[in-house]
């Protein structure tokens, strides 16, 4: 496993920070990959969780096939019980402490890697699929806009969503916030991480339904109960006020992740 701990947060609509960073970063990724965010809702279909790395390649591949990325190459290994985790000369893209499935590149060839203890907890993999398949669009169409640690993750998990991945993200999210699988998985799931929160997730979902003209219902139908009241509530949201505002960009744009917010509570 890669490391460390995340923050818990309990409200169903996030905070107004919250809602305009997920709103702003959301507009930009949205943008960058516009093209491939045009694509199927794949996230609409409930798919049993992959059970071994030759179902999740399987699974990751014909995702791919529906985002827009025939064209992007990886492969997938498991981090080996000895020796070095990672293969000589390949650097993270993001920030992999806390996660049991990274992407890592070395000279335009893309691998993830991947802690077999995710598969003991099966509403993870799907998530941290999204969230990979986030990250291989956002940098090989060369968008990512940040270094920060944290909201490198939370941008890959915005792109994954708005690719129409935003079921996944925020079905494996509950997982993240509450640190609990159910029992029985036998993973420290207090040191797993996940760049937004279940409600910034579920806002993301709420305004990827919105700027795709999809119905509530039909987008909520693969989530978990309180997943689903929690992108129901977000909907809703947005469907009375709106998303924030999102100033134009422009030559004097920050290069970092649009928007602030403060550390989930």
């Amino acid at each position: 496993m890669f490391g460390l701990e995340r923050p818990v947060s309990v409200d169903f609509v996030p905070d107004e920070d919250g809602r305009r960073f997920v709103a702003e970063t959301f507009a930009h990724v949205a943008s960058a990959l516009d093209d491939a965010a045009q694509a199927t809702f794949v996230g609409g279909e409930k798919i049993p969780p992959p059970r071994d790395l030759d179902e999740l390649f399987e699974v990751v591949c014909a995702t791919q096939a529906r985002i827009g990325q025939q064209d992007v190459e990886f492969s997938m290994v498991e981090m080996p019980e000895q020796g070095p985790p990672v293969p000589p000369g390949y650097a993270p893209l993001g920030n992999p402490e806390g996660q049991l499935l990274h992407t890592f590149e070395k000279d335009g060839a893309y691998l993830m890697l991947l802690v077999p203890a995710l598969f003991r907890v099966p509403q993870l993999v799907l998530a941290s699929a999204a969230r990979e398949l986030g990250r291989l669009a956002l940098h090989h169409a060369g968008a990512v806009t940040t270094k920060d640690p944290d909201l490198v993750e939370a941008e890959a998990e915005i792109a994954a969503t708005a690719l129409g991945l935003g079921t996944w993200v925020a079905n494996g999210a509950y997982v993240f916030e509450n640190a609990c699988c159910g029992g029985g998985c036998g993973v420290d799931l207090s040191s797993i991480r996940a760049g937004l929160s279940m409600p910034e997730a579920c806002y993301a979902l709420a305004l990827f339904a919105h700027r795709r003209g999809l119905g509530r219902r039909a987008v909520a139908r693969p989530l978990a109960p309180t997943q689903k009241a929690a992108f129901k509530a977000c909907y809703r949201h947005v469907a009375k006020h709106g998303p924030p505002a999102v100033p134009p960009a422009g030559p004097s744009a920050s290069t970092d992740v649009p928007g602030q917010r403060s550390p989930a509570a």
